[in-house]
């Protein structure tokens, strides 16, 4: 029993060496909106984005993340979005959708707008007892254990930008819900706040490259801080070569291309933690089209 409890405390936390219940995104500059609803609408097109992650490659049963998002303008101050996503580990897994409504908010004649967003969540946590190995066939597990427990939840951002600089603020799983597995509350996880600041500024180097400093600042009411300090040049505004450096967990290297329409990244996160010792790495894929929409009448 005691090593099946420790197996589901290990799932039940996707992250568990940074103690965080949301999957770190390496090229979350590419696509905000992972982390903030007020992102939704602010672009100048509409995103279809879709998003693979593959956490400690080389360990059976790794973490791995699939999301697929898409936002738009849908008035002159108004934007709309939504995702699908999938989080899972071994015998556990969170899939779930998320609806956004954004307002948008000209700042003075500087061209400078707020963005405010709120989306609501619905999300189903999932346990395959088919995947769970028991050394007694009548372990608590499978005889009080709910397979599924199906959730909702709600997100809230700002966010203020330009056309050179940015800065974000947003705060998930602001419902603080517990999730109880077992009718005695054996599995049992509270799905704690986390909060998000973001920023970073484009500095045109000459006519053919630029530069992107930008940070990802994470807290955890669990009393859990991580940063991310991230670098990237892109060429001619098509190519980009992109460095992140996450506190307390990795290192990330970020390539992509711009080609018309259609945004391609990938990213490899060399672990700092003693992970290493039994992972490769873990290997992230970005994909988005771009669709044109009418210039917002701001």
């Amino acid at each position: 029993m005691k090593k099946i409890l420790l197996m589901i405390a290990v799932l039940a936390i996707v992250q568990t060496i940074t103690a965080q219940q949301l999957t770190s995104v390496s090229q979350y500059m590419e696509n905000k909106y992972v982390f903030n609803p007020a992102i939704v609408g602010t672009l100048p097109y509409s995103p279809l984005a879709l998003t693979y992650k593959r956490m400690w490659t080389g360990m059976d049963d790794g973490p791995t993340m699939q999301m697929i998002s898409s936002h738009f303008l849908a008035a002159d101050n108004m934007g709309l979005g939504g995702k699908i996503f999938n989080y899972s580990t071994g015998a556990l897994s969170k899939m779930g959708i998320e609806g956004t409504y954004s307002y948008i908010l000209p700042i003075g004649s500087s061209g400078a707008k707020l963005s405010l967003g709120l989306s609501a969540q619905l999300y189903q946590v999932y346990l395959n007892k088919n995947k769970l190995t028991l050394e007694q066939m009548d372990d608590d597990i499978m005889l009080f254990g709910s397979e599924k427990l199906i959730s909702p939840d709600a997100a809230f951002g700002a966010y203020y930008y330009t056309d050179k600089y940015y800065f974000g603020l947003s705060a998930y799983q602001l419902f603080n819900r517990k999730m109880d597995m077992m009718t005695d509350k054996i599995l049992e996880n509270r799905q704690v706040r986390h909060y998000f600041f973001t920023a970073g500024y484009n500095y045109d180097i000459n006519s053919n490259f630029s530069v992107e400093p930008s940070i990802l600042a994470k807290f955890v009411e669990a009393g859990i801080a991580q940063i991310d300090i991230n670098a990237k040049v892109t060429y001619k505004q098509t190519v980009w070569f992109g460095l992140s450096y996450r506190t307390q967990d990795a290192v990330a290297i970020n390539l992509g291309i711009r080609k018309d329409r259609f945004i391609f990244g990938y990213s490899y996160d060399y672990s700092l933690t003693d992970i290493q010792k039994y992972s490769v790495g873990s290997h992230e894929l970005l994909f988005i089209v771009k669709f044109n929409r009418s210039k917002p009448k701001l």
